[in-house]
């Protein structure tokens, strides 16, 4: 008889944040490793620049979908199924969230256009091969320290 087991998602936004440095980090060494092609950093360069264009646009659900879609090519990317199995509810978590800043109306362009500019910056240090560079953005951008709307909510005053 087989026992089905459940893992509990994650609750808290440090949890979730924890999560997916360890799959997402791992995904970018695998291919930094194997080295990526140049049709490879092109698609990810067009659901980076995506992103950037519907940020400033205000189109929030835009912008969403592009950079999820540009997180789960990076862990497509792999070839690791499983990865991708993990990584897709986390980043489909990672706008819900409590803590984590929404998908819509009340988030500044300025914000979703700088997490959109990380994904350009990161194309860029692929293609140059500036792996530890790469490393520290994408650690940044999902921690939420470069103003990253799916990471800790930043207060002002």
């Amino acid at each position: 008889m087989a026992v089905k087991a459940r893992c509990p998602g994650p609750t808290r936004v440090e949890d979730l944040i924890e999560l997916r440095l360890l799959v997402e980090l791992s995904a970018l060494r695998r291919l930094t490793v194997r080295g990526l092609t140049d049709r490879e950093l092109a698609a990810l360069g067009k659901l980076a620049r995506a992103a950037m264009r519907s940020a400033f646009a205000g189109d929030a659900l835009g912008c969403r979908q592009a950079e999820i879609g540009f997180h789960l090519r990076l862990l497509e990317l792999t070839g690791d199924r499983t990865l991708l199995a993990v990584g897709r509810p986390l980043l489909a978590a990672a706008g819900t969230a409590p803590g984590t800043r929404p998908a819509g109306g009340d988030e500044p362009a300025g914000l979703a256009a700088a997490g959109a500019r990380d994904h350009c910056e990161l194309v860029a240090l692929l293609s140059d091969d500036l792996t530890a560079m790469a490393d520290d953005l994408l650690r940044k951008h999902i921690g939420g320290s470069s103003g990253c709307r799916w990471g800790r909510q930043r207060t002002v005053g």
